[in-house]
């Protein structure tokens, strides 16, 4: 729109101002208002597709890893892992949220836009042919008329400009003032609530791993062809796989 019809509309205005000089002004009002609307709505459909993959494929992703994780698993692992899988969709669900929201705040804000141009077209076509109409009486007798009529057409188009304009920054001070609130009140209150506490507080500079009671690093067999690589030896520790049972001892 900006780069189409905005860019129209403004020439057509500045020809007008040639003849009508206090239309210069309603030129410079209007000027304040050039947006790159195509980008807008290049910009939610982005946005759109975003949402859309993340309601599609990544379900699909998740499902997968819930139907992966039901076999092969030993004590409570299971449970974590389902918890995990659980948190990563209420996250997603989230995510999802916050992105159709921008969405809707992009899509209307090119809406703004497109009805304050396609407003101010129709304006211009009136004006235009209202100009045309007293520039011709100014090769007539009726000269001083026509010079009238031009200024007070300037006058018109011009308060019919500003009052166009404050209503569109008005639209925009609201859905900016929305964004704010509804992105970056809450994004500004959580920043400070970050840190882990409780049991999940983790001082990472005095952290160590205790190794007490684990075996000490060997060299793994040799894997003899065709066949899986072998852990290493440890004295006293049997590698089994996960939820294999052991076998109970032979009684006669």
């Amino acid at each position: 729109m900006a780069g189409g019809s905005a860019a129209s509309v403004l020439n057509d205005l500045r020809k007008a101002a040639l003849l009508s000089r206090p239309l210069t002004v309603g030129v410079a009002i209007a000027s304040t208002a050039i947006a790159n609307v195509p980008g807008m709505a290049d910009a939610y459909n982005n946005w759109e597709s975003i949402h859309s993959r993340l309601d599609t494929a990544n379900k699909s992703f998740a499902r997968n890893l819930g139907d992966k994780g039901k076999e092969g698993w030993i004590a409570a692992d299971h449970d974590a892992f389902v918890d995990a899988v659980e948190r990563y969709q209420e996250a997603l669900e989230s995510l999802r949220g916050y992105v159709k929201n921008i969405a809707g705040i992009v899509d209307e804000l090119g809406d703004a836009y497109r009805a304050y141009w396609l407003a101010l077209a129709r304006v211009v076509a009136v004006l235009l042919a209202g100009v045309a109409i007293a520039a011709a009486m100014l090769a007539t007798p009726y000269a001083a008329a026509g010079y009238a009529r031009l200024q007070a057409l300037g006058q018109l188009a011009t308060q019919v400009i500003a009052v166009a304009t404050s209503m569109l920054g008005k639209v925009v001070s609201a859905v900016a003032g929305g964004m704010s609130v509804y992105f970056a009140g809450k994004a500004l209150v959580q920043m400070y609530n970050l840190q882990p506490t409780g049991d999940a507080k983790v001082d990472f500079s005095k952290a160590v791993i205790d190794t007490t009671g684990l075996p000490p690093f060997q060299q793994p067999p040799a894997t003899p062809p065709g066949r899986p690589p072998a852990p290493p030896p440890s004295g006293g520790f049997e590698w089994r796989e996960p939820k294999v049972g052991k076998p109970e001892p032979y009684h006669p």
